[in-house]
């Protein structure tokens, strides 16, 4: 098999060639290091800084997250007091429509009635207010 269709130009691309001494491209110049005392030095203080302005950003990030934890928390805590409050809601309108239908059943008057008369005292209050 012909391996020249398999391989890559080395002039062209090093994408994961551990050698950096050498330019990536052939038309580049390759550049001496320099590693002076003073430029190491230099290196050292901007890594330095680096590394605190990072560690700042974390603490922001922690500080955020921590307010968010706390902001879901006391969210679920009201989710939670307003689903018992549905819940007692609910358990009360069933006893007043079941007592409702015990008075209906009592008074001989059937549930039509009840709801015509109930409907007609809505209709009042409401021409009241709008008056």
């Amino acid at each position: 098999m012909d391996q020249s269709l398999h391989q890559r130009d080395n002039t062209r691309t090093r994408l994961f060639d551990t050698n950096f001494n050498q330019p990536a491209s052939p038309y580049t110049q390759p550049r001496k290091a320099d590693y002076s005392q003073g430029s190491l030095a230099q290196l050292e203080s901007q890594s330095e800084q680096n590394v605190g302005v990072m560690g700042q950003k974390i603490q922001a990030l922690r500080s955020l997250s921590m307010r968010m934890g706390d902001e879901i928390r006391g969210s679920n805590h009201t989710l939670d007091q307003l689903g018992d409050t549905f819940e007692n809601t609910t358990m009360k309108l069933k006893g007043t429509f079941k007592n409702m239908m015990i008075m209906a059943q009592k008074s001989r008057i059937s549930i039509k009635t009840w709801l015509l008369i109930f409907f007609v005292v809505g209709i009042f209050f409401f021409w009241v207010r709008i008056r």
